[in-house]
């Protein structure tokens, strides 16, 4: 599973779009407090699900209006009211899950998709920066074999790529009175490696 946010940088009402090696996705948070990951894309006309609102606990696409529930499936177009929309009018969804303070994405269904930390407890989201290097000069650094994320007693650093040359960097920690500490820390990562790229 793929890091590709912070569990504070969702709240319900936000429609977040995000990036994985150029794929585009759009995270948004129900009413029950639930966050669901999809393609970037209206199937209707294909304009940008992340520029779209919430209404009625549901997504709607900002061009047309069209509606769709927690399952990505199409509920309501608005030029039609009394329409019921065929179940294949929907969006590619991906499993979400929301552990350690951060969203997780399985872009694919496949038993071999990378795991997601064993992480138990509370932890707090600090802030996720881009970093201008490549995920592999990161993982180089950071001491990270393989995987997308590094988990110590206090501390939880998570990788994910946008697009070729950036690493985005995600971070939480477990006592949220060292957030200040960490995201000072974060930041002088982000200036040491942009400083030895250069």
């Amino acid at each position: 599973m793929i890091p590709v946010a912070l569990s504070m940088d969702v709240a319900f009402g936000d429609v977040v779009p995000v990036r994985h090696e150029g794929q585009e996705l759009v995270l948004w948070r129900d009413e029950e407090g639930v966050v669901h990951g999809w393609e970037d894309r209206c199937p209707h006309r294909g304009v940008r699900l992340s520029l779209g609102f919430i209404r009625n606990n549901r997504l709607a696409c900002l061009y047309h209006g069209w509606q769709f529930d927690h399952e990505g499936r199409c509920r309501a177009i608005p030029a039609h009211p009394a329409l019921n929309p065929p179940s294949t009018i929907r969006t590619q969804s991906f499993h979400v899950e929301e552990k350690a303070g951060l969203i997780w994405v399985a872009l694919d269904s496949g038993e071999n998709r990378p795991l997601i930390p064993p992480a138990e407890g509370t932890w707090h989201g600090v802030r996720s920066l881009a970093i201008r290097v490549t995920l592999s000069e990161l993982r180089e650094a950071l001491v990270l074999e393989k995987g997308q994320w590094r988990l110590s007693s206090d501390r939880l650093l998570a990788l994910h790529s946008p697009e070729e040359g950036v690493t985005m960097v995600h971070l939480a920690v477990r006592d949220a009175s060292t957030r200040l500490k960490a995201a000072e820390w974060l930041l002088s990562l982000r200036d040491s490696m942009e400083e030895i790229r250069c």
